[in-house]
């Protein structure tokens, strides 16, 4: 069950230097890691805000305010500067000890920082006999990029585990502006989007919010969280992000996001001064990263979340913002919009017998056929399915599915996890 990797050529392989791995455990080692972690990030590519310092301090704060998590942030050093950081965490949910991404169920993607010009493979490879001291059962890589660092050090030895999904994004450097942009994509898109909006106008006055005023975060952090909540309970579906406890608290520290260090940006579509559709995320290194939105179903003949997406778009063309990512899954309404999607999966490594049970009988077999038994039911009765097997579960009961709309993975799969 350890087998898929080897030390043998790893030192030789990073730089022909000799490297230390080291583990950060608590808030004040990962605080005095600061320099060496944010200089690592500065360099390193890829979708990697949740690994960030500043993301992944923010939620160790988090951690040890509610005392639910412990830390096991694995970096590798050469010559006292750091060429890599998997930020991860220990987790316990029932007989399972699970060692998964720092942040979740909170954070979009898992990925490692890898300083340029160094195989991830190779980084990680020297990372293998810590990580499986751990005590974990087994590690659970959610939401990984396939363009990322963690994909390249994976490789075909912890292969993808559970349902292939796609995360839409767009570069906005390969247009000089929105207007341009706006021209690539199909002239019918583009005539029902302005049929839709005439539509909208004829009833009032559609106006577009965007930015980090303390007062309109507060407001779409709040009504975006309600909103999924209401829309989760209504369609009988479910997140462990939602249902966590803690994830009320977590997301309300980004109103005030200069206690962050994160840039977090708020976006509202409003009618006659009425929130229709709204969405808030975070910019990390030109990146705009979508994290929770909603609409008003009272105007879903106008798909207005669609609407809102393109003046998103405009929004962060304005801003300076280079690059959009949407986030898994990959929508229809998304996919107007975002001309690209990168593939997004789980990676599952069993450490222990009980890991190995786990993955193999339930994550590889049993898991899919239960997924696919309870989404076919309809919206009532998948509720009371869901409530049944969450009121014996291992987390508290917040609420029910997901993250950006949709995010966090597919409906009822958090609680058949």
């Amino acid at each position: 069950m350890n087998a898929p990797f080897q030390n043998t050529d790893a030192r030789t392989a990073v730089a022909g230097a000799e490297c230390a791995v080291r583990v950060l455990r608590s808030l004040a080692e990962v605080e005095a890691a600061e320099t060496m972690w944010t200089a690592l990030e500065d360099r390193a590519q890829g979708a990697t805000l949740f690994q960030s310092f500043a993301w992944c301090r923010t939620a160790a704060e988090h951690m040890a305010r509610r005392g639910t998590t412990a830390l096991y942030i694995v970096c590798v050093t050469m010559r006292d500067e750091a060429v890599a950081i998997l930020p991860l965490a220990i987790q316990r949910k029932g007989i399972r000890t699970i060692l998964t991404g720092l942040s979740e169920p909170f954070q979009q993607y898992t990925d490692m920082l890898a300083a340029p010009g160094h195989s991830p493979a190779s980084l990680f490879a020297l990372m293998r006999d810590t990580i499986v001291k751990s005590g974990a059962d087994y590690v659970h890589f959610g939401q990984v990029r396939a363009d990322s660092a963690l994909y390249q050090a994976l490789g075909t030895a912890i292969p993808p585990c559970g349902e292939d999904d796609a995360a839409p994004c767009i570069t906005l450097t390969d247009w000089p502006d929105y207007e341009t942009y706006l021209k690539s994509i199909k002239s019918k898109t583009r005539k029902n989007m302005r049929n839709a909006r005439n539509k909208l106008e004829r009833t009032g006055a559609i106006e577009h919010q965007a930015g980090s005023d303390p007062d309109l975060l507060c407001g779409v952090i709040s009504r975006t969280y309600e909103g999924r909540v209401d829309w989760l309970e209504r369609m009988g579906l479910t997140s462990r992000a939602f249902r966590n406890a803690g994830f009320k608290a977590f997301v309300d520290r980004f109103k005030a996001p200069g206690s962050t260090g994160i840039e977090t940006v708020a976006m509202s579509l409003t009618l006659d001064g009425k929130p229709i559709a709204e969405q808030w995320g975070f910019v990390h290194k030109g990146r705009y990263y979508a994290f929770i939105s909603n609409w008003d179903d009272t105007y879903a003949e106008s798909s207005p979340g669609r609407l809102h997406l393109g003046e998103v778009i405009r929004s962060c063309y304005e801003s300076g913002v280079t690059s959009v990512d949407f986030i898994i899954p990959a929508a229809p309404y998304k996919l107007t919009w975002a001309p690209n999607t990168v593939p997004v999966q789980d990676h599952v490594w069993p450490l222990t017998v009980i890991g190995y049970i786990y993955y193999s009988i339930w994550l590889q077999r049993l898991r899919p056929f239960a997924k696919s038994c309870v989404e076919s039911l309809p919206p009532a009765l998948r509720q009371k399915v869901i409530g049944a097997v969450l009121s014996g579960g291992d987390e508290a009961s917040v609420s029910k599915r997901t993250v950006d709309g949709q995010a966090k993975g597919h409906s009822v799969q958090d609680a058949l996890s």
